[in-house]
């Protein structure tokens, strides 16, 4: 047999085994969107029949599978971060337990508690409240960047740049409740939140969850009273687990009329956030 025969038989086998996994490739494709779009229009009905309305721009997430996280407190982590805010002249008392750190220096005060949770006031030198969101961002940047928070993170302002957020995402998801806010006041600034450093980690393996965004809504309809439904996203959300350590655990965010809740996908519980 000539040489260019068999090639040419190759050929039509190699195209007939790259059709075939096409159509197949395609076929789970169009199944995937038909049963997507039967399930979008089986939870419009359901909502409607409970008188639940959909947002206009509000779409059912695909369901995605992440851990259970573990983050421990960084004590110098947090001193370093009171030293960029107050100074290096600070001076440092903690509670007999431990769990909670108090600084006070002419800059201002800060006390971080066992879980990460921080609050304190600050007196910058040559402060002058900023006037527009722009330039509240900017400053802020600025005294995070001192306490050695990345300049990476996201930022959201409110109040026309009175109060700005800084936040950071994990494994692609953010993080609903770990967040730093500051509020420029006339005469100082005001910063609180929850917030963790260091690199979280799985403490058991296959510490898995796969969490519908159908299993959360349904969940979160059953136990609280909306009426409305205008969004919902995937993430997590710190939780104190003892001992100085910090569990993020995945869930799902709902918007609706009645506040923002996060269904617990390990609880299958809902908390307002």
């Amino acid at each position: 047999m000539q040489w260019s025969r068999v090639k040419s038989i190759l050929i039509m086998i190699l195209l007939l085994i790259d059709g075939f996994l096409i159509v197949n490739i395609a076929g789970k494709y169009v199944s995937n969107y038909y049963r997507a779009a039967e399930t979008a229009h089986n939870i419009t009905e359901i909502l409607e029949r409970r008188g639940i309305r959909q947002g206009e721009l509000f779409a059912l997430p695909e369901t995605h599978t992440l851990p259970v996280l573990q983050i421990d407190r960084s004590r110098a982590d947090e001193d370093r971060f009171a030293a960029g805010l107050l100074g290096q002249e600070l001076v440092r008392t903690e509670q007999p337990d431990g769990g909670t750190v108090y600084y006070e220096s002419a800059q201002g005060v800060l006390n971080w508690r066992d879980g990460g949770v921080v609050s304190g006031t600050l007196r910058p030198v040559g402060y002058v409240r900023p006037q527009d969101a722009a330039t509240a961002q900017t400053y802020a940047r600025e005294i995070l960047k001192a306490a050695g928070i990345s300049a990476s993170v996201d930022w959201a302002c409110e109040d026309a740049g009175v109060v700005v957020t800084a936040s950071f995402p994990t494994a692609g998801v953010p993080v609903f409740n770990r967040t730093l806010t500051l509020i420029f006041r006339e005469q100082d600034v005001e910063v609180a939140g929850w917030w963790t450093f260091g690199m979280p980690y799985i403490t058991k393996s296959g510490n898995y969850v796969a969490f519908s965004a159908t299993d959360a809504l349904f969940n979160l309809i059953s136990k609280n009273e909306v009426t409305e439904i205008d969004k919902m996203e995937l993430g997590f959300l710190l939780s104190e687990s003892g001992g100085g350590r910090v569990q993020m655990t995945p869930g799902w965010r709902v918007e609706t009329n009645a506040g923002s809740f996060f269904v617990d996908s390990l609880k299958k519980s809902s908390v307002s956030v």
